[in-house]
């Protein structure tokens, strides 16, 4: 049965989780549509030119365009605003300053938000599903019109973050860099277009305990805020076997190596391990000051960004993998990892870890702590036999948790949110 209003969902990126929030009002057909920025359409005359032109360069733009393709919906309901996107992503490529690439950035999310406001005035949208910095005007649209508003905080409370990371630098001076000064004074300008969007919704989405705990210790209302966490890839049918002991612990890092994901703790861990024992593989951009690693330390290869194929392909020869993060609303890597059956060591500040169950897939550890990744470290190397063992455990991590329960899991909150607002009447399917 479907829903007697239609939703909205506006999300500025082609990312899977707004894609899958999507799909989870799609599937009782309550969607209106999916407007995003710019969206990659294989079927479009750029795939095909590309796809036609010789060599490897086509290949590679290809490859990248696909990281922006919609697989989770039909392309009728997509609509795209790509124009602003377009000129970001060039002069970030071409190498604009980071200042630029960032104001056109604040320009996108405010232009975004104030079209998916114009777009809830079309008959039949009674509710409009957008996320945390381009909800705004939305909301204020949606206020006039007497349509139910929902956002989604898909990161932790940046106030949290900021006094966290204010915090690293000082103990860390060499994490300054020549922007932060830029950044630091804008922080409390957008930390104010967020709270007026937490005030002005309805309902608050988060992805994990973790985020949803920051945001009401942030002034968020306990009533309307909720935890989705988000679901895993696919699982193999079962654990591969795991690595052969005798050889070097083999650790694998997946994701933006950044004072946000405690790479600058991880490198120092890790100068205090013995290569002879231990190889970290690093895929994902580095933006890590250079001198806190460089030169890489003996046993630490860096292999840039890759598509997932080939990071899946690091998880089946990997032991475990590191995500010591200092502050993630959830961190898709840890389910991705454990659909390969693949152990992981985290922090309890990233919200995959509502997933994690100590000592059976994976390790929880403190936050901002070297020693303790050291430790972690440790553990694997002398516990090799109880590691391998946790494979399975992994697997099951996320065979128990896929993007189904995830989009069933967010209906029941938004109907549960709704109900709460005053709006349940007009959406009855929503709450069964």
């Amino acid at each position: 049965m479907g829903l007697s209003v239609k939703t909205l969902v506006a999300f500025p990126s082609t990312a899977i989780f707004g894609q899958q929030a999507a799909c989870a009002f799609d599937e009782v057909g309550s969607l209106e549509t999916y407007l995003t920025s710019f969206a990659h359409k294989r079927s479009g005359a750029v795939a095909r030119a590309l796809g036609a032109l010789p060599g490897r360069r086509p290949r590679r733009v290809l490859s990248e365009l696909e990281r922006r393709a919609i697989t989770a919906l039909p392309e009728d309901k997509v609509e795209t605003r790509p124009a602003v996107e377009i000129v970001r992503t060039v002069a970030a490529k071409a190498g604009a300053d980071v200042k630029t690439v960032d104001r056109i950035w604040d320009h996108l999310s405010k232009d975004f938000a104030r079209a998916a406001g114009r777009r809830i005035a079309k008959d039949g949208v009674g509710a409009i599903y957008a996320y945390e910095y381009s909800a705004l005007e939305a909301f204020a649209a949606a206020d006039r019109l007497g349509r139910a508003k929902i956002l989604d905080f898909p990161s932790l409370n940046s106030r949290a973050f900021e006094a966290l990371q204010r915090a690293q630098k000082d103990a860390w001076p060499e994490l300054r860099g020549p922007n932060d000064t830029y950044f630091e004074n804008l922080f409390e300008i957008r930390q104010a277009r967020r709270d007026a969007e937490m005030r002005a919704a309805d309902v608050i989405i988060t992805n994990s305990s973790v985020t949803r705990r920051s945001h009401i210790e942030g002034g968020a209302d306990p009533q309307k805020t909720f935890a989705v966490p988000y679901g895993a890839p696919p699982p193999l049918a079962e654990a591969p076997p795991a690595p052969d002991s005798t050889r070097p612990l083999r650790v694998v890092w997946a994701g933006t190596f950044s004072i946000r994901k405690g790479a600058h703790l991880f490198v120092e861990a890790w100068r205090k391990m013995d290569p002879r024992h231990a190889v970290a593989d690093i895929y994902g951009a580095v933006v890590l000051p250079e001198r806190l690693w460089a030169p890489a330390p003996a046993g630490m290869t860096f292999h840039g960004s890759v598509v997932r194929s080939t990071l899946f392909q690091a998880f089946a020869t990997a032991d475990i993998l590191m995500f010591p993060s200092l502050s993630d609303g959830f961190g898709m890597v840890v389910t991705e990892a454990f659909s390969r059956g693949l152990p992981v060591i985290t922090t309890a500040d990233a919200g995959a870890s509502d997933l994690m169950r100590h000592g059976e897939n994976g390790l929880i550890i403190p936050a901002g702590d070297a020693d303790a990744i050291a430790d972690a470290l440790r553990w694997c190397l002398d516990n090799r036999a109880a590691l391998a063992a946790m494979r399975p455990a992994a697997l099951e991590a996320a065979r128990g948790w896929q993007w189904s329960h995830y989009r069933a899991a967010l209906r029941a909150a938004v109907g549960e949110g709704l109900q709460r607002a005053g709006h349940a009447a007009d959406f009855p399917s929503t709450i069964a």
